[in-house]
């Protein structure tokens, strides 16, 4: 069977998992590959209006599969974590993805819900690998395997890859010794790993001497302290990660500045963004600039308020640096 995974959305911290498990269990994996303009042109098409910028990414993702493959691999995350839900968005995936490609084409979407315990998850799991092989034995080492993929590869952006690196395991962090500034670019991992939707921000921030932190990078101590400080519990599971990771960066002061990346219009994205400039005001009042990204984002604005963001955190530290000298002397 040919399975088609869409390079959109939550592939950018699942997609190692979930191709490590199909193909384990004997599918032949075929992935849609790296965001295009064609793929983005197609799936502004064909989604809603009111659809967030990720959505008609993976809608073109979509699209770009369903003449070459048996079926599209599309899970329905309905909760990753105790006490939280993942957006409404994810909850319907399976859905919008059965509406954009059609009725001929099969959608293969297990329900992973944290919520209902351990066995429910594995029921999914395990009805799942039943698709591909009735050998007990298999399904639970193609699981296992998986597993290891995907940890591995989240260690890898933990210690400061980009997504392409971690995905084969190769050299090259996004911290390097000795450069002037270090920027926090926090979001989901769609918004900040996707090369063609952040016209490649993450490379561009290095080649302007600026060393890159993303949310993976954050201790986790350090998010779930911040976390526990808010006087209300955060609902979103992924929510959770980037309000965590902006507070820490800021109370700690492991940034220099922190570019916020959020698709429009993303509703609870629009909630942590105020939560965040609240919080950042009253502890640090880290310069923090919100890059937020849709169909009709244009090349030359989008570097011009970087290059001035850049260019504004250069002068702030060199002002701080000349009145610690001047103290000094």
């Amino acid at each position: 069977m040919r399975v088609g995974i869409p390079g959109g959305l939550l592939y950018y911290r699942y997609g190692r998992l979930w191709n490590s498990f199909l193909h384990a269990l004997g599918a032949e994996v075929v992935e849609s590959g790296e965001t295009t303009r064609s793929i983005l042109t197609s799936g502004v098409s064909k989604a809603e209006n009111e659809s967030c910028l990720a959505i008609k990414v993976f809608y073109g993702h979509v699209l770009a599969l369903k003449d070459k493959v048996d079926a599209l691999f599309v899970p329905r995350l309905v909760s990753v974590k105790k006490r939280t839900h993942t957006c409404p968005k994810m909850l319907g995936l399976p859905d919008m993805a059965r509406a954009a490609a059609g009725d001929g084409i099969n959608i293969i979407s297990p329900t992973i819900d944290f919520q209902s315990g351990f066995w429910h998850n594995y029921r999914a799991v395990y009805s799942l690998g039943r698709t591909f092989t009735s050998n007990p034995l298999r399904i639970i080492g193609a699981g296992i395997t998986a597993w290891r993929e995907h940890r591995l590869y989240l260690e890898r952006l933990t210690l400061g890859l980009d997504q392409k690196r971690a995905l084969v395991g190769e050299a090259g962090n996004l911290l390097c010794e000795g450069r002037e500034l270090r920027i926090g670019v926090i979001g989901h991992h769609y918004n900040v790993y996707d090369t063609f939707t952040t016209m490649s921000l993450l490379e561009r921030l290095g080649s302007m001497g600026a060393d890159v932190i993303t949310a993976d990078m954050v201790p986790e101590k350090l998010r779930d302290e911040e976390l526990k400080r808010l006087p209300k519990h955060i609902y979103w599971s992924y929510e959770q990660e980037i309000a965590g990771a902006i507070l820490a960066c800021t109370r700690h002061q492991l940034v220099d500045g922190i570019i916020f990346m959020i698709s429009f219009p993303c509703g609870p994205d629009s909630i942590i963004r105020v939560l965040c400039e609240q919080e950042n005001k009253v502890m640090g009042n880290v310069p923090m600039l919100t890059l937020i990204m849709d169909e009709h984002t244009g090349e030359g604005g989008f570097l011009t308020r970087i290059e001035a963001f850049v260019d504004m955190l250069r002068r702030k530290k060199n002002r701080v640096e000349e009145t610690r000298e001047a103290v000094a002397v």
